[in-house]
């Protein structure tokens, strides 16, 4: 194996507390005084702890300035004290085992109360999400955060894993102390470290979504626990009691500044840390396992019953570090396949962050030189635009088509199949029964969806159609929404909001109708949004604005807002010259104009999604790249090839860039003329998704995408303590990995 390697010396920083100092009072015994901290991490020579590099057979823990502990004590909460607050610490230097100074967040810190004595407990790390102390201030519940984000830096070619402190949770209790004291508080480890390298392929390379590891059904890792500080003891940890376990920990490795997900090279390994919580010590049986997802959409268990000190099976302490042999080596990533697309994505992810290569015009022959859904979804395509228009029968009269009668709604794919209602004289334009229904059409794309992906269509109003009504009232979004009501595949609208996730939607079909008619269409299974087709030409001047494009609200049923506003661009006339003013057919955008406000959007998307603490998910990002060069004199042709040309290969450059600079964003719904002939472009935007790291919901599972009880918070720099049982590598790389997906 090459001497290249990836270090994982993750950053510690454990609690401590602080305090102001105000004014004592004369009252006895220090009632109503804040409590005085100090703060230290313990280790010994005897233990191992995490995270610094190791020495003398230990792991020292250091502080990380700024992070943030709750302290409480059940005697305090009374009369004239405070009986918890939480407090942030502050070190002087990188490695630093004590705290410098601990200050409260709050303006009140923990007071004494009229008791001559205190006990006092204190939990790291201090979340909302993670952290909640009960109203006795000795008892806390805890929940692990629903997916561990390991975060890598590369300085130099080496590259530094740093583990997900929320998952690390420590402890400190300090008995019996006189009012007025200082309280020394040392912190213990409650969090189970499974220490593993994972090993890159012989040869090629690998690029890792996620890393999971699980334990058998009705075995708590994970999950939410109420945990009772005061039955802690020097020799024992504090009652740990599951309140709804999980069987599993998921966690991921990724740039700590671009998102991008980890690859290993040949004869390449890196060392990670999975943090679970454990009620008690834990045998590992034959039914545990570890199990890695990759971006090619394949992933592979490792069954770990063959672990084996002196003979016998593992047994995991809480609150201590423990190290598997290596693993075998992982697979090359074979050839990406389309098909794969969503396999391995973690179904907490919100929908704002995915990326869908979709065809403009999908059966529409000048658009699309392989008209065929079936085609187009093999080539990776995943959403799809239906422009409709009423379908009916005709008449002929002296060589001339006529309507006769309304039959339905249908879906343009090619010329032959339209016809003005007065004929050669002009009036509105019909579709000849020639033409797919809409009905038809959506079917055949529902058909293709796979329990573990989800698809996109996108419906308008071909421009100068008639705007046929029926005996009812109802118009063409109402036939749209008929066919949906009677398509089980095409999900509830009413159920998406700005935080549905990947788990919300697998197996089912996303219906959005662009529409420029106002009005409520009631029951109806789409979103409704207006960006007209025919443009106005306010909407592309001072494109300079970064904030130039279209926002408009998706709603449900043309009226209730769902939260989620679409970002969007769009135009399907296009000069290649300079902007005009293209009368009935609206304003005439240029190429520069429509990459510069595509631009816009991107730019946001890049901005929203590198400040990883304050992101936005209640945007979609729509970018209709399709539409032609309209034709010149009477008999001029309108062509689709150059937009093809011009607007594909500029998104193309743009995925490509992210894969060369290592910076990634959410590029959307992006909908292209001929998008077959584009396959590679269509590739790249799906495996786009595959790259790096997204926002997601941390109140589900990634695994499922269900609710979780707590969960979340915002990454903290810091570590826990343990140590190696002795655990040593047997040689278990010849038992191989086992392909799952």
């Amino acid at each position: 194996m090459k001497a290249k390697k990836y270090f994982m010396i993750p950053f510690l920083a454990l609690l401590a507390c602080g305090c102001q100092d105000e004014e004592r009072t004369t009252m006895p015994l220090a009632s109503g005084e804040e409590v005085q901290f100090g703060a230290t991490l313990g280790q010994n020579a005897t233990s191992r702890t995490i995270y610094g590099t190791e020495e003398n057979n230990a792991f020292p823990i250091y502080w990380v300035n700024g992070d943030e502990v709750i302290v409480s004590s059940p005697e305090c909460g009374n009369s004239n004290g405070v009986g918890s607050a939480n407090y942030r610490v502050t070190v002087e230097g990188n490695s630093q085992d004590y705290a410098t100074s601990l200050d409260k967040t709050g303006d009140i810190g923990v007071r004494w109360g009229d008791n001559p004595t205190g006990t006092f407990y204190s939990i790291y790390p201090a979340s909302a999400e993670h952290t909640k102390l009960g109203s006795d201030f000795k008892t806390v519940t805890l929940t692990m955060p629903a997916q561990q984000d390991n975060n890598y830096k590369d300085e130099n070619g080496v590259k530094t894993i740093l583990p997900d402190m929320n998952a690390c949770f420590m402890y400190a209790k300090t008995a019996d102390v006189p009012s007025g004291k200082t309280v020394e508080l040392k912190y213990k480890p409650l969090s189970t470290a499974l220490r593993f390298n994972v090993v890159g392929p012989v040869s090629g390379e690998v690029t890792i979504n996620y890393i999971r590891v699980y334990a058998p059904e009705g075995t708590s890792i994970n999950g939410t626990y109420s945990v009772d500080l005061s039955t802690a003891t020097d020799d024992a940890l504090p009652a740990m009691t599951p309140v709804r376990g999980l069987n599993y920990v998921t966690f991921n490795v990724a740039d700590s500044e671009t998102g991008a997900y980890l690859t290993l090279g040949s004869g390449e390994y890196f060392e990670v840390n999975a943090f679970l919580l454990l009620a008690e010590e834990t045998e590992i049986t034959d039914k545990w396992y570890i199990e890695i997802g990759t971006s090619a959409g394949i992933s592979y268990k490792k069954y770990l019953g063959g672990i084996a000190v002196d003979g016998k099976n593992k047994t995991l302490v809480p609150g201590k570090v423990h190290r598997l042999p290596n693993l075998p080596p992982l697979s090359e990533s074979p050839k990406w396949d389309a098909a794969n697309w969503m396999a391995n994505l973690q179904r907490n992810v919100y929908l704002s962050e995915i990326s869908i290569p979709g065809s403009w015009y999908s059966l529409n022959s000048e658009y699309q030189t392989r008209n065929s859904i079936s085609t187009q979804y093999s080539a990776g395509v995943r959403a799809f635009h239906l422009d409709t228009r009423w379908r009916g029968t005709t008449r002929s009269v002296i060589g001339d088509t006529y309507l006769r009668e309304v039959q339905d709604l249908g879906v343009i794919d090619n010329n032959d199949h339209s016809f003005n209602e007065f004929g050669v004289t002009g009036g509105d334009k019909y579709l000849t029964m020639d033409a797919p229904s809409f009905a038809e059409a959506l079917g055949e794309i529902t058909d293709k969806v796979k329990d573990d992906e989800y698809m996109v269509v996108m419906c308008t109003f071909a421009q100068g159609s008639g705007n046929y009504k029926d005996n009812n009232g109802g118009d063409w979004r109402h036939a749209i929404s008929k066919a949906c009501a009677d398509n089980a595949k095409v999900i509830e609208a009413s159920s998406l909001n700005e935080n549905t996730v990947v788990g919300d939607v697998l197996d089912k079909v996303i219906v959005i109708v662009n529409t420029f008619t106002e009005g409520e269409v009631a029951g109806s299974k789409c979103l409704f949004f207006n960006m007209g087709i025919t443009l106005a030409e306010s909407d592309w001047s001072n494109l300079n604005d970064p904030n130039k494009y279209y926002h408009s609200p998706l709603t449900w049923y043309n009226t209730t807002s769902s939260g989620i506003t679409m970002y969007g661009t769009h135009a399907q006339i296009t000069t290649d010259g300079d902007s005009y003013d293209g009368g009935d057919r609206g304003w005439v955008p240029s190429f520069a104009d429509r990459k510069q406000m595509a631009t816009n959007i991107l730019n946001w998307s890049k901005s929203n999604y590198s400040d990883i603490e304050n992101y936005a998910h209640n945007a979609w990002i729509y970018l209709g790249l399709g539409g032609y060069i309209p034709g010149t004199g009477i008999l001029g042709h309108d062509d689709a090839a150059p937009v093809a040309k011009e607007l594909n290969q500029w998104i193309g450059n743009i995925v490509t860039n992210m894969n060369t600079e290592a910076d990634y964003y959410p590029v959307g719904i992006v909908f292209m003329n001929y998008a077959t002939d584009y396959s590679s472009v269509v590739n790249d935007i799906l495996m786009l998704n595959n790259k790096y790291r997204k926002a997601y919901d941390p109140n589900r599972s990634p695994v499922d995408g269900e609710y979780i009880t707590g969960g979340g918070g915002s990454p903290v720099q810091s570590a826990a303590a343990g140590y190696s049982s002795g655990m040593t590598d047997n040689n278990t790389d010849a038992i191989g990995w086992t392909r799952c997906r």
